[in-house]
This record gives C-alpha cells, structure tokens and sequence, in this order.
C-alpha cells in the first residue's frame, strides 16, 4: 500500500533527526574518548606522585636500619661477649638504645627497630616491651618488607617488617649470625597517608594474597569488586582502566609499590566526572525529540480528519478477518464516515450471529459425538465374560470368578461414567491392566508389560484412548497367530510431545494393508461408528490438533507397534465437555 502524507512527512522529519542526532553522538563519543584519556593520564600521575611519597618513607625506615648495621657502637654491642674485657657492656647497652630511640624519632612515621643479638639471646630496641624472638631462628629472613597481619605495635594489630642479619649471608640461617636488626611500622601510618590523599575518589592498598589496606571511609565491597573485575593484576606495573560495576562505570589507576610489593589503587565514579557532559548531551537529545514531537504533532493535526478514520476501519477489517467477529467501531466523529463505521458495525453484528449459531451447533455435534464414543460397550465382550465366570462357577474355581468380577467391574465402572470426559494416563493405564486381567482369565496366554514414565501417569487425556488399541492387538494380532502373546505398552515425554507406544508380537500387516488401514483411519464418519482405532485417531484430532495422531508401523516383536502421538501445546485447548 501507498505510503499516505502523513507517513511520508513524518519519515522525513524522523529521518532529518536521527541523522543529526547520529552526528551530534560520534561526535560526543570522540570527546568523551579523548576526555577520558586525559582524566586517566592525569589520575595516574597523581597517584604515581602519591606512591612515591609512600615509598620514600618506606625507604627511609628501610635505611635507618642500614645505618645502623653500620654503626660501630651497634658493632660493639653485636660483640659484646667477646669485648667485655675492652669495652663497659652497660655503657655500650644504653648507648645503643639511645640511638634506637633517636633513630626511631627521626622518622614522621610511627615506627620501632628492635636489635637481637643472637649470642646473648637478648633484644634492644625503641619499646621497652619488646623480647628476643625465638622464632626469628627457626626459618629464612624474608627478603625486603614482609606484611604481618599478627604483629602488635601500639594501637594496630598488623604491620610491616624489615629484617637485616648480619653478617648479611646468614639471611638463610639466621641462627648462625650474629645480630638481627628489625623495623617495624604499623598499618595506621599508611592509612593515615591514604586518607590526607586528597583527589576526588578513593584509595587503598591491594594484594592479591593479603587482601586490603584502606582508611575508614572506604567502601570495602565496592573495592573488592573493583579488584574482581581486573585481569592479570600481577602482570602489570601500573596501567588506568574503566570497570563496569553496580550499573555504573569507575576510572580504575593501579601503581606498584617498588618498596612494599602492593598495588596503590585509585578509583573515582566516571559517571560523576563527566556528568556535565552528558548534561549537555541529554539536553540536545530532549531539545531533539520536542522538536520531533511536535513535527509530528503538527503533522497529525493536518491529515487526521481523514487518515484516522481510515485507519480504524482498516484495522476493524483486518480483525474481522483475523476471525475476531465481535471487532466493532467506536467513534464519536459526526462527519461522512460516522455512516460509514454504522454500515461497518451492522455488518459485523449480523456476521458474529451467523457465525456463532454455526459454531454452536458444531459444539453440540462434536460433544454429542464424543459421548457416543465413549459410551461404546461390546456386548460380546461382556458375554463372553459371563459365560467364562459361569463355566468356572460350575467347576468350583472360585478364584477365576472373583478375579473375573472385580476386573470386570471395575472396567465397567470406569467406561460407564459419563461425568467426566477427561482422566489421567495413570487411571486409563489401570483400564488397561483390568482389561488385561480379564483377558488372560479367558485366554491365559498373554503375557504383557507396561512402563510409564511417573511424570506421564499424572496427564490429563479423554477417556478410552489407550484401551481400544490394546484390544486391538488382542483381536487383530494375537489371536490370529497361534502361541503365546506378548504385548508392550511404554510411554515418554519428548519436548512439545506424549508419547505413548503398545507393540504386540501378532500376525501382523504387510505394507499395503497399513496403507489401508491408514486410509480408513483419516476417512469420513462410517454408518458403522468406525473401528476402534478409527474413533481414537479422530478423537485426538478433535482433542488436540492436526499434529497429533496415531502412528502405525512394524514392531521388532513381530508384530504392530501403533503410537499414540499427543501434541502438549494443544492441551490447553482440552475440555470437559459433559459436565
């Protein structure tokens, strides 16, 4: 159909803003680009600047311990066994702990060096509280500064420490030296320095195996989720990334500390940092589609007078077609096609009432139909059973006789209840197992199997579906070959299928009579009623749809495999109709 003015125009306009919006985006992702560069050049800078500052005190603690390796008074004091007759032990002994404690002073930072003196098994150091450390001997000095999340200084329960054996190639064996010199300082001092850090964000300190520093402030959840969404963080010496976490994008700067081994990790919401320039841009967008809007709005002005009414009808008639009959106009337009939508509702009404008398008395047909199906009883059957409970009544085997009633009465009961159309596969499978019963009773020569699956047992299903093909195998198969009968009967779920399968092993058919048989079963209604297998294919059919149906083929037993095949999508449209 012909695209009308009103479409065009709008297309047009459309086309106009969109294009101009496409623009206005490729160039607010290059500014952003180039924006967010340059915040994350600027951001690693800062922290760069920061981590060395951290470093340099680090270093500075570091090397107070190197210098007094050096110290003579402290190399008098490692010896102090072996000079005793040269030097005063206790003036030496004090001396030291006075450099310890100017040592200790001339740092900003809260610290502490102990020195252990191996022989003497004694400890000097900046804290009067402080003892030798057997456990210093036992194992290697870890190389560098070591995190101790057990160590006790002051107020923090952890720290680092720098461990220095002299002579210097007694690290391995530290009980061999002769003195070990100690610094310590405690984690407050770089959470301080984290929190006077003054650069929009947050800052901490991040190990892969040692978890986090960080000040009071900080937001450990978010941190550690920071620290999950980056990859190969021991590969890099610093790099600036962006990471999506929570819905929101974060600017992520990570450095080395070439002094301590952990990451100096800063990140800052994206979001926030560029907020006025995606003001900027969402402003333009709104100015955008106000002005589209009210293109369109003009545009529909001008041509609704007669685009609108046609429109409705169009789709009034769409629907009447699509088979929603009851698909009226409702307009309160007074001009031409006021008469126009009138003569359109007249003839819906008058086309929904023909339609529904015709599916009305389709319903009746069909219901009536399917009762007279399920009321189908074989007198013979029944004679034959009667005559088989009189027979053994005459003999005395009473046993036969009662076994012969209750299944007999119970396959009566079932099929002779007409207040229910629908049961379940589990309740038409007991049908079959009395059925069964009763027909080895009489001909004691069948031997049958049933497996169903649980989740198939609970199915809803009309009535007397399953029964009519077993007895069918019976009638048409095993009774027409001599011996002893074998009957299957299995049934599964397989997607969008029931599956339900009884194989006997019969005389069973050549291909041309399955071609027949198949012929029969897909014809018009017999003044007969139609065979049992010929009432089942067409109550599926009505039941559940085109796709289901019997499927009949060679079984390996010998004889007939026929599969009932229920369609599960159409099952909703199931329904009790002799209530």
């Amino acid at each position: 159909m012909r695209a009308n003015l009103f479409l065009k125009i709008t297309v047009l306009l459309f086309t106009i803003i969109s294009i101009t919006l496409l623009l206005y985006g490729l160039s607010y992702r290059k500014d952003v680009g180039v924006i967010t560069e340059q915040i994350k050049t600027s951001d690693l800078n800062h922290l760069d600047f920061f981590t060395k500052q951290m470093d340099n005190n680090v270093n500075q603690l570091a090397g107070l311990a190197y210098t007094l390796q050096r110290d003579p008074t402290i190399r008098e004091y490692e010896h102090i066994q072996d000079l005793q007759h040269l030097i005063d032990p206790n003036k030496t002994t004090l001396t030291v702990l006075e450099k310890l404690a100017l040592q200790t002073s001339s740092s900003t930072w809260e610290n502490q060096i102990n020195i252990y003196n191996i022989q003497k098994r004694e400890a000097l150091s900046s804290d009067a509280s402080v003892v030798f450390e057997e456990s210093l001997l036992k194992k290697p000095l870890a190389k560098g500064w070591n995190y101790d999340p057990s160590m006790k200084m002051n107020s923090s329960d952890n720290g680092f420490r720098l461990l220095l054996a002299d002579p210097v190639d007694f690290a391995e064996t530290p009980e061999l030296s002769n003195m070990i010199i100690e610094v310590r300082f405690p984690v407050s001092n770089l959470q301080k320095m984290i929190g006077e850090y003054q650069y929009y964000g947050d800052t901490f300190l991040y190990h892969p195996k040692l978890g986090l520093i960080k000040n009071q402030n900080l937001d450990t959840n978010l941190a550690i989720g920071i620290m999950n969404n980056l990859q190969n963080i021991q590969a890099e010496q610093q790099f600036s990334t962006t990471v999506y976490l929570q819905g929101k994008q974060y600017l992520v700067s990570m450095i080395r500390s070439t002094s301590l081994g952990w990451y100096m990790i800063h990140y800052s919401p994206l979001e926030q940092i560029l907020h006025p320039i995606r003001t900027s841009r969402v402003s333009f967008i709104t100015a955008s589609f106000v002005l589209l809007a009210l293109s369109t709005l003009f545009s529909l002005i001008m041509f609704r007078q007669v685009q609108r009414p046609i429109g409705i009808l169009l789709r009034a008639v769409n629907k009447m077609k699509e088979g929603y009959w009851s698909t009226r106009i409702r307009t309160k337009a007074n001009n031409e096609f006021s008469i126009l939508n009138q003569g359109f509702n007249e003839m819906a009404q008058k086309v929904q009432e023909l339609i529904e008398c015709v599916y009305l008395e389709q319903l009746r047909a069909k219901d009536a139909y399917l009762k007279q199906l399920q009321a189908q009883i074989n007198p013979h059957f029944l004679y034959n059973c009667l005559n088989f409970m009189k027979s053994k009544a005459r003999v005395g085997d009473t046993a036969s006789v009662e076994a012969m009633a209750l299944n007999l009465g119970e396959y009566y009961r079932y099929i002779t209840r007409m207040d229910h159309s629908l049961t379940t596969i589990g309740q038409e499978i007991k049908l079959v197992e009395n059925y069964l019963s009763i027909q080895n009773l009489r001909k004691q020569r069948i031997d049958y199997s049933i497996n169903i699956t649980d989740a198939l047992l609970t199915e809803p299903i009309p009535k007397l579906l399953i029964q009519p093909i077993v007895e069918n195998s019976i009638i048409h198969g095993i009774e027409k070959k001599l011996g002893g009968g074998r009957i299957m009967i299995y049934g599964e779920t397989k997607v969008d299928m029931m599956i339900i399968s009884v194989e006997d092993n019969g005389a069973g058919m050549d291909p041309r009579q399955m071609d027949e048989l198949y012929a029969v079963l897909d014809g018009p209604i017999r003044e007969d009623g139609g065979c049992g297998l010929w009432n089942v294919q067409q109550r599926l059919k009505h039941h559940y749809g085109g796709l289901s149906g019997l499927l009949i083929e060679p079984s390996e037993l010998g004889g007939v495999k026929v599969t009932l095949r229920i369609q599960k999508k159409g099952m909703n449209h199931v329904t009790n109709t002799t209530r």
